[in-house]
């Protein structure tokens, strides 16, 4: 990509200011203020004092994790270091224990060797380190000499290494773990530092319980609440024995915060309707769309509707560069066919090491924390997700939005981060709310919120599938940071290390809802049933809903008509990653089934594992009746309702044949009772 950028923000108030940073290879680009839309009537260019032409320069990313100080450390004539470590990529170039900004310190080297350098000499070790083992490592330099060692906790290989390596004493800027690929614990400086990373999980700040005070910062996320060298199965839970949860997993694609300088800032008009907008970069012939919310002006006269844009959803996969590994049921054949639908996005988010929650980091371990303060390449309007092969997560929802746009219904905006962070006040002007197409990443903020908001009386429209899914937590110090960890249950594109299983930003127990007690059937009808890739297909309607009850639901829709035989993702309503009502995984009793997607999905469509005790072939669409989209109606006792959908296709038939279609019509005639409080 010749230009990319961010901004400082993914939604902002009417009246308010958002800024924006670009990189950009060539001299200069084209900026513009725009509308995006999949309907051509109505995207717009919008004028603002950020149009024309800026001066373009590259901004790099810092990738890497590592621990800093705001003053320099002090390096004795007589030097001692220990620490614990446990490398996970030893031979993936040269990595950084404990290192001063001349040069001196504890290293690993490119070919998987502990060594101490000292005036620009080193004392190498003679056998490499094994991945993922723990060592006690220890160094000396002074007038004695210099000595090394490593010693593994379990398994045979101790090492043990003297040499004259002169000592070179001073003071400078120091690091822990720059570049390195595992994880360290309690890392000390005899008569200097030590420090215990046991301390303050849940914070960035690293201390220091030697007689200097020097704390630290941990820089760019690396992962805490992690399992040290003295963890013995006891416990699984850090809070309860923290002093088993003393190491610190680095990792050099790890990245919170890109840093990049402002280029130009947008004071955002009062009157600027509530919606999507996004900058459009133009250089060397190629393109990119920054997407921005803009929420309603603090103190204006509210809408009866919002949209709750899933942020936190799409931080989850932003940067995904998994490509077609989430399709494993896929030919080869196919899966060839979607690596080369691989976009200029897909390529930067690999070639830069940008993780979504989805990815892998470069010594294997999973992605549990992502960022919106860095390039987020493929949250674009018009991305189109290689897996599916359509438009998917803020694509996906922008049909949403054109169609609330088309129906003459004035709305507002409002994100996951607005909704965890003002709980129900954040939903309690609004009559009707409708989620994203995939809002599957909730805090429990999020569902305390909605629950006590519609057990009020509020009318909440489930518009998508798999919703509701991962526990998600932004950083209590850090919120444009998310983490998520994937425990040993659920459908999981990786799993996390025994023992790992507690949010390192709560201190709470990690996975699905389901697994915490708060399944999202529970408090929407439906929840997380199946998923597929290759087709989706219409629903029809049950016998119940032909109820004189539920008939305005129905309303300009034809008894037999098949709701949903079109679409802009798969060809159909029903499909992708779907939901069904399950009274024994918590749908309320008097939830009620209007309508399933069932009849014509492939067995590329697969149950999720967590409704499987044992292996067989009830997975598979043909054999599975729980392989199904399902359509609910739920009342609640004080006029709050839920309508549900179940499936993430839905929201993308909504504007087939510029809104005139049935799936259309369903969402209308429920959107316009729920904003009319009835």
């Amino acid at each position: 990509m010749k230009v990319v950028g961010y901004g400082d923000q993914l939604s902002v108030a009417a009246g308010g200011r958002i800024e924006f940073k670009v990189s950009c290879e060539e001299s200069s680009y084209q900026a513009q203020l725009i509308q995006p839309s999949h309907l051509e009537g109505l995207r717009r260019e919008l004028d603002a004092p950020l149009n024309g032409r800026h001066d373009g320069r590259e901004q790099a990313l810092p990738n890497g994790s590592h621990v800093r100080f705001e003053r320099p450390v002090p390096r004795p004539a007589e030097l001692r270091l220990e620490l614990w470590i446990q490398p996970t990529a030893p031979g993936r170039d040269e990595q950084a224990l404990l290192s001063w900004a001349d040069g001196d310190g504890l290293f690993v080297t490119g070919e998987g060797r502990l060594e101490l350098r000292s005036g620009g000499a080193a004392l190498t070790a003679s056998a490499p380190l094994r991945a993922r083992e723990w060592y006690r490592v220890g160094a000396s330099l002074g007038a004695a000499g210099a000595a090394l060692s490593q010693v593994p906790l379990r398994w045979a290989g101790e090492d043990h290494v003297r040499g004259d390596l002169a000592p070179n004493p001073g003071s400078a800027e120091f690091w822990i773990g720059r570049g390195f690929e595992g994880k360290i614990e309690s890392p000390r400086i005899e008569g200097v530092a030590a420090w215990d990373f046991s301390i303050g999980i849940q914070t960035t700040r690293v201390h220091d319980t030697g007689p200097g005070a020097l704390h630290g910062e941990v820089v760019n996320m690396p992962a805490r609440g992690m399992t040290g060298w003295s963890w013995n199965g006891d416990h699984v839970d850090y809070n309860r024995a923290p002093q088993q949860y003393g190491a610190i997993h680095f990792h050099s694609d790890d990245l919170e915060d890109a840093g990049w300088e402002t280029d130009f800032a947008l004071d955002v008009p009062a009157d600027l309707p509530s919606g999507l907008y996004a900058i459009r970069l133009q250089a060397g012939g190629e393109e990119d769309q920054i997407p921005f919310f803009v929420r309603a002006a603090p103190g204006a006269e509210p809408a009866r509707v919002a949209f709750l844009a899933p942020t936190f959803s799409y931080l989850a996969y932003s940067c995904e560069t998994s490509g077609t590994k989430t399709s494993p049921a896929i030919s080869e054949a196919e899966r060839a066919r979607k690596e080369a639908e691989l976009s200029a996005a897909d390529h930067y988010s690999a070639e830069k090491e940008l993780r979504s929650l989805y990815d892998h980091h470069n010594d294997g371990s999973g992605v549990c924390f992502v960022s919106r303060l860095r390039p987020l390449p493929n949250m674009r309007p018009d991305y189109i997700s290689p897996p599916i092969s359509a438009p998917h997560q803020l694509g996906a929802d922008l049909h949403v939005i054109d169609w609330l746009r088309s129906s003459g219904e004035p709305f507002e905006v409002i994100t996951d981060e607005d909704l965890h962070r003002g709980g129900i006040e954040a939903l309690r002007p609004y009559r009707a709310v409708l989620t994203g197409t995939h809002p599957e990443y909730w805090s429990e903020q999020m569902l305390d919120a909605a629950a006590e908001w519609i057990e009020a009386g509020g009318g909440f429209m489930y518009l998508g599938g798999n919703g509701m899914y991962w526990v998600t937590d932004p950083h209590p110090e850090r919120p444009h940071v998310v983490e998520v960890r994937r425990t040993h249950a659920g459908t999981r594109a990786w799993q996390s290390e025994p023992g790992e299983c507690f949010q390192q930003t709560t201190g709470k127990q990690s996975g699905l809802w389901r697994f915490r007690g708060r399944p999202p059937h529970a408090a929407f009808g439906v929840g997380m049933a199946a998923h597929g890739y290759d087709h989706a297909i219409p629903y029809e309607r049950t016998p119940q809903s032909f109820e004189e009850r539920f008939a305005w639901i129905f309303d300009g829709v034809g008894e037999d008509e098949p709701i949903g035989d079109f679409g802009a993702a798969m060809g159909g309503a029903g499909g992708f990653e779907i939901d069904s009502l399950d009274f024994d995984q918590g749908s309320p009793p008097g939830t009620v089934l209007l309508a399933t997607a069932k009849d014509g999905f492939s067995d590329s469509y697969n149950g999720v594992v967590e409704n499987v005790l044992m292996e067989g072939s009830e997975a598979k669409a043909s054999t599975n009746p729980a392989v199904r989209a399902d359509m609910t109606y739920l009342e609640y006792p004080n006029g709050g309702a839920v309508f549900s959908t179940g499936s993430v296709c839905w929201g993308t038939s909504l504007t087939h044949d510029e809104c005139r279609n049935s799936v259309s019509t369903i969402t209308a005639n429920v959107m316009r009772r729920f904003a009319a409080g009835g």
